[in-house]
């Protein structure tokens, strides 16, 4: 198995979000038996690694960057990818769970600045993946906002058993109040200035409390995506994805 586009991701990215994170540091239990001895960024679909067609997705919109943190079985990831010789991969792993706020602020350090894609590695955009990062990128306006979120109907999400997660009210901001009947799913894809991390003074701490703060001060935005894609965090979505793949090379 190989991660193509290597030579392409040493292209220049004028972008002001050059780099990414993604998250990998759960223990992936939802996913039992396939996580008993692979941790969930290598679980593979369709005979390739899940995590690699996040990587297929930022390399071909010429990311800088990558940053991965870990925890469950972290020494095979380190050495999965050590195997790939791409320098410009980063493995932060995790001697403690720190949830999702946590992980990216202990992972990028208190100097990091710049807005950076923050990426769930049980995201899997079935069609378009990159096209979507670059419109979620191309939509991420500094002046206005310190998050954007991609975002997709609760039909289209796979795998998904919640009635939704955010509503998405005027010029596309979102919104906690319930005033606005339709709610729309968190597809764990986002774009966000890492220096609002530094609002709270907690080492372990979810990304939602960031957002809700954020929210608040309508400076958290949100774009749709209209397409299907799986939150592999079932065995169910997990199926679903594989059998997509393998009749899309088939």
């Amino acid at each position: 198995m190989t991660i193509r586009l290597k030579v392409r991701f040493r292209m220049k990215n004028n972008h002001i979000v050059k780099d990414a994170f993604i998250l990998s540091a759960g223990l992936g239990r939802r996913l039992l038996p396939y996580t008993k001895y692979n941790p969930k960024p290598l679980v593979p679909i369709n005979e390739k690694p899940m995590i690699e067609y996040i990587l297929d997705a930022l390399f071909d919109i010429r990311i800088r960057n990558i940053y991965i943190n870990t925890y469950y079985l972290s020494d095979q990831i380190e050495k999965y990818f050590q195997t790939k010789g791409l320098t410009n991969v980063h493995i932060k792993m995790e001697s403690e769970l720190l949830d999702t706020g946590g992980g990216v602020k202990s992972g990028l350090g208190e100097e990091y600045s710049d807005p950076i894609f923050i990426i769930n590695c049980d995201a899997l955009v079935l069609q378009n993946y990159s096209r979507l990062l670059s419109e979620l990128r191309d939509n991420f306006i500094p002046s206005d906002m310190d998050a954007i979120l991609a975002l997709s109907k609760v039909s289209d999400a796979i795998g998904y058993s919640g009635s939704g997660d955010f509503y998405l009210g005027e010029n596309n901001i979102l919104e906690s109040e319930k005033k606005i009947t339709s709610k729309y799913v968190f597809m764990g894809i986002s774009i966000l200035n890492p220096i609002t991390l530094r609002l709270t003074d907690k080492k372990k701490f979810s990304l939602i409390e960031i957002w809700k703060k954020l929210i608040f001060d309508k400076k958290c935005y949100g774009r749709m995506y209209y397409d299907k894609w799986c939150h592999t965090g079932s065995s169910q979505s997990l199926d679903y994805a594989d059998k997509f793949f393998r009749e899309q090379n088939s």
